[in-house]
C-alpha cells in the first residue's frame, strides 16, 4: 500500500462510523497452549520441515504441524516476548502483516513476511511485550486484506473484524463479560432530542443500575459517553455489562450512564469529526441541554463533581475540551487514546483549572499515537490532578474496553461503607434495613438485606459498619428535612439497642 493509501486508510478508520450489527464479543476464555520448552524449539521444528524434500511426505508433515499449532491456539505462535505471524499460500507473490504495530501499513519494515524455502509457509517474526495485544490483518499481493484463517480470535474495528494477537501474559478484562447471577441494569431505547445549540436532533440512550426502579437509589453519579452506540455494544466497549459487574461487586457505586450517538438520527451520517474537535456548541448541548434533561428525568447528583465525560480517539479530544470549556458542569474527565490536538491541550497550561478537574487518562504503547503522552505532559507539568495508565496495545476497542474498570473505580469510586440502600448517604434508612433483617441468614453480600460485611448473616458486625460510617455521604434531597432529627452515633447506639431488645422480646 502506498503512503497515500495508508493515509486514506487511517483517516477513514478515524472518521468512519463503525458497523453496528449485532456481533459476538471477543473470546474471554481463550488459552494459548504450551507446545515447546522454548521459542527456539518451535523454530527448530519449523526449520526441520522446511529442510525436508518437497513432496507428499513434507506436505503431510506441514499439515500436521499447523493442525497442532491451531488446536493449541498458537497461530500466530507466541512464547515469552517472541512471536511469529504465520500464513500458508503457494500462490501469493507477497504476504504482509499490517496492524496496530505498524500503522496498518503493509510496506512498513515490520510488515512483510518471508517465504520459507520452497514451502507455502510465510513467516514474520517480531518481539512484543509479553502482555501485549494488537489487531492485525494479512495482506496478500499488496492489496488483498484478509483475516488470519487459522486464528479464531477477532476484535472489531472501524472496518469490521480484525484478527487479534494476544501475547502469552495478556489478561482479558473479565469484568466486560456478562456473568451468571449478576442483575442487568436498565437500558432505554434511543431517545431523540432537538438541540438548540447544535440546530439538529441527537439520539442518546440511558443506562440505570439494577434496582433503580425500586426507588431507593438516588443522588447517583452520571457518566456521559461519546460514541455511545459503540461503547454500549457488548462486542466493542461493553460498558453496560462492565457497570453491571462492578456495581454488583461493589467496586463502583450505582451509576447512571448516558450514551450519546454521533450519528444523525435520520440519515445515519456520523458527525463525530465536527462534534468532537473543539465544538463549543456540542459542549454546550451536553452541559446545558442534555444534562438538564437527565437531571430532571433521573435521580442524579446534579453537580459537576457528580459528572464524568468519557470518550476515545476524537472523543478523547472532546473530553479534554469539555474540561477546558465546561468545568462548571463536568469535573471528571476521561480521555482514552486521545488524538493529538495540541492546540487544545496546550491551553491547559494557562487555564487555571487545576482545582476544578480530575483527569483519568489512558493510552496504548503500540501505534496509539502521541496525543495521550502529549496531553499527559501538559497536565502533569502544570499541576493538574491526573492519573495515567498505559497498555501494551493499539488504537482499538480491545484496548479501550479493558480500561473502563480503572476509569470507573478511579473517577466514580466505590459506594460508601454502610450505605446499604445505595442512596449515597449512611443514615436512618440503612439502620432500618439492619433492624428489619436482624439475626437473619441472608444472601451473602446482599446490601438490601443488611449484609454489610458479606458474611451472609445480619448481626452486630453489620450494625457496626453502619454506625462507624454514620452521616457519611450526601443526604438525598427528600431526607434533608428529617436530617436534623437524626441522632449522633452515641445516642443512636442506645436507641438501636432498645429497638433490638424489643425485637428479641417479640420473638
Amino acid at each position: 500500500m502506498h503512503a497515500r493509501s495508508v493515509l486514506v486508510f487511517t483517516v477513514a478508520l478515524m472518521l468512519s462510523p463503525l458497523m453496528s450489527h449485532a456481533q459476538s464479543p471477543p473470546d474471554p476464555d481463550y488459552v494459548r497452549g504450551n507446545l515447546y520448552p522454548s521459542y527456539n524449539d518451535f523454530k527448530t521444528d519449523l526449520n526441520g520441515l522446511v529442510a525436508m524434500p518437497a513432496g507428499a511426505a513434507r506436505d503431510t508433515a506441514i499439515n500436521g504441524f499447523f493442525a497442532t499449532l491451531q488446536a493449541a491456539g498458537q497461530v500466530p505462535y507466541a512464547q515469552g516476548g517472541q512471536m511469529a505471524f504465520l500464513y500458508r499460500s503457494g500462490a501469493a507473490s507477497s504476504v504482509s502483516f499490517a496492524g496496530d504495530h505498524n500503522g496498518w501499513s503493509p510496506s512498513a519494515s515490520t510488515a512483510p513476511a518471508t517465504r520459507l524455502g520452497t514451502t507455502d509457509i510465510w513467516i514474520k517474526e517480531l518481539n512484543f511485550p509479553s502482555d501485549a495485544r494488537i489487531d492485525y490483518k494479512i495482506v496478500t499481493n499488496g492489496n488483498n486484506w484478509i483475516l488470519d484463517p487459522r486464528n479464531t480470535l477477532q476484535m472489531w474495528g472501524g472496518f469490521g473484524p480484525n484478527s487479534e494477537l494476544r501475547m502469552p501474559d495478556y489478561q482479558y478484562p473479565q469484568e466486560s463479560v456478562a456473568q451468571p447471577g449478576v442483575p442487568a441494569g436498565g437500558f432505554t431505547p434511543n431517545i431523540r432530542t432537538t438541540s438548540s445549540n447544535l440546530g439538529y436532533d441527537v439520539n442518546y440512550r440511558v443506562y440505570t443500575p439494577a434496582g433503580y426502579d425500586q426507588g431507593t437509589l438516588s443522588n447517583l453519579p452520571v457518566i456521559y459517553i461519546t460514541d455511545g452506540h459503540e461503547f454500549s455494544a457488548e462486542h466493542l466497549g461493553s460498558v453496560t455489562v462492565t457497570l453491571d459487574n462492578l456495581i454488583q461487586s461493589r467496586q463502583v457505586q450505582p451509576t447512571i450512564a448516558v450514551f450519546i450517538d454521533p450519528r444523525d438520527p435520520t440519515s445515519g451520517t456520523n458527525k463525530r469529526a465536527s462534534e468532537y474537535t473543539g465544538n463549543i456548541n456540542f459542549a454546550n448541548f451536553v452541559a446545558d441541554e442534555l444534562a438538564a434533561d437527565i437531571d430532571a428525568a433521573y435521580r442524579t447528583n446534579p453537580t459537576a463533581a457528580g459528572r464524568t465525560i468519557l470518550g476515545t480517539s476524537l472523543g478523547g479530544v472532546n473530553s479534554a475540551y469539555f474540561g477546558l470549556t465546561r468545568s462548571d458542569a463536568f469535573q471528571n474527565i476521561a480521555p482514552l487514546s486521545p488524538s493529538n490536538f495540541t492546540s487544545i491541550y496546550n491551553q491547559f497550561a494557562s487555564a487555571g483549572l487545576q482545582n476544578d478537574l480530575n483527569f483519568f487518562l489512558t493510552h496504548g504503547t503500540i501505534g496509539d499515537g502521541s496525543g495521550g503522552p502529549n496531553l499527559f505532559n501538559v497536565l502533569s507539568s502544570n499541576g493538574y490532578n491526573v492519573t495515567r495508565t498505559t497498555a501494551n496495545e493499539g488504537h482499538s476497542w480491545g484496548n479501550w474496553r479493558s480500561q473502563i474498570k480503572d476509569i470507573l473505580t478511579n473517577l466514580v469510586g466505590a459506594p460508601l461503607d454502610g450505605d446499604l440502600n445505595l442512596d449515597g448517604f449512611v443514615g436512618v434508612d440503612d439502620l432500618n434495613i439492619i433492624l428489619t433483617h436482624w439475626n437473619q441468614n441472608v444472601t451473602p453480600g446482599d446490601l438490601f438485606q443488611g449484609d454489610a460485611t458479606g458474611e451472609g448473616f445480619v448481626g452486630i458486625d453489620d450494625l457496626g459498619v453502619v454506625l462507624v460510617n454514620w452521616n457519611n455521604g450526601t443526604p438525598p434531597a427528600s431526607s434533608e428535612d428529617a436530617l436534623a432529627l437524626v441522632p449522633e452515633p452515641t445516642t443512636l447506639s442506645l436507641l438501636t439497642l432498645t429497638a433490638l431488645t424489643a425485637i428479641r422480646r417479640r420473638r
